[in-house]
């Protein structure tokens, strides 16, 4: 198959720990690796729609609508990956896809996508939570909604390396719904060693982050690492939390449960679709105590690995999860509406 990858416009400056061009790019060298052709395209680029057996969008935002309208009728193949992140009542959130006029152009995203639903051959969702907001949110039918979850990039865990009793977390320390300032607090009343490694913001919130460390010895702001750091401290950890109050699948979460961490993941949305029960430690991104808890049972932990990894490892591997997403794409082909 020819392919097109389209990325949300955002994606340039989001860099290469973004979650969403992180899976695309996975998923595009798996798909060449296998012998299919994948074009990433350019804005500045040229290229022959009608010659494309698929054209898969990635992100959800007002710039879907008219590519998408309009593309749709030069190539009617097009598979769309809104990556919807949210804990927005669905009453709320479907109300929100009713508001606005296409004519005059007045219409917020949510409305857009609803206007899409005609020119969007299949929708895919990472997980039956995001795929719930699909089919009730914008009463999408469900035979144009399908699943492919998302996988861990590579297998670089060594298990000659002993586990060492912290917690860990990466990704951008200062978005809030990533929920570090309760991570932090709980380390503080718990006392447990955590290491936060990923991006501090500007000065401004970097220093609002220290200021809530405090003068606890037991957290460390570690900022930005390198690929081999970053493995190391996957290799060492016990544990790795992702607390978040809005989360899609959290694929720091999922690499770090392949490198033998036990998981502390928060129990909203759709993250807590990829962990068998009673191998992750869900949360109340919202308790404290809940967090500060779980982080301390999953650190005396030790009969959920290495049984949490193999069943990721047989169920998340690229290869599996681009088999999947093969066989949507041979779906979409097939369909005629």
């Amino acid at each position: 198959m020819k392919i097109a990858f389209i990325m949300y416009p955002g994606a340039c400056y989001m860099g290469a720990g973004d979650g969403s061009k992180m899976q695309a790019e996975i998923w595009a060298q798996e798909l060449i690796r296998k012998g299919h052709q994948v074009d990433r395209i350019n804005p500045w680029g040229h290229y022959n729609w009608k010659s494309y057996d698929i054209v898969h969008v990635f992100g959800f935002g007002l710039w879907n609508y008219d590519m998408i309208h309009w593309g749709s009728g030069i190539n009617p193949n097009f598979v769309f990956s809104p990556i919807i992140d949210t804990n927005t009542p669905m009453w709320k959130y479907r109300l929100a896809t009713h508001f606005g006029c296409s004519r005059l152009r007045l219409f917020s995203q949510n409305y857009a996508l609803r206007q899409l639903r005609s020119d969007i051959k299949l929708f895919l969702a990472r997980t039956d939570y995001e795929a719930d907001y699909l089919r009730r949110g914008y009463n999408i039918d469900d035979k144009k909604v399908d699943i492919v979850p998302l996988s861990y990039r590579e297998d670089c865990y060594d298990p000659a390396i002993e586990k060492e009793s912290f917690c860990l977390f990466t990704g951008t320390m200062t978005q809030p719904r990533k929920n570090v300032p309760n991570l932090i607090r709980a380390a503080r009343k718990y006392g447990f060693p955590l290491k936060l490694v990923g991006n501090k913001g500007n000065a401004a919130s970097e220093a609002k982050l220290r200021q809530l460390v405090g003068d606890a010895p037991n957290i460390e702001i570690l900022g930005f690492v390198s690929d081999e750091e970053l493995i190391s401290l996957y290799n060492r950890a016990k544990v790795f939390a992702l607390p978040s109050l809005n989360e899609g699948v959290g694929l720091v979460a999922l690499e770090a449960a392949i490198h033998g961490c036990n998981i502390v993941i928060t129990n909203l949305g759709g993250p807590k679709e990829y962990y068998e029960k009673g191998l992750a430690q869900l949360v109340n991104p919202y308790d404290i105590d809940d967090i500060g808890q779980a982080v301390m049972r999953a650190l005396e932990d030790n009969k959920s690995q290495p049984q949490l990894r193999n069943s990721l490892i047989q169920k998340y591997n690229v290869s599996a999860c681009t088999d999947k997403l093969i066989d949507c794409y041979r779906k979409t082909i097939e369909l005629k509406y």
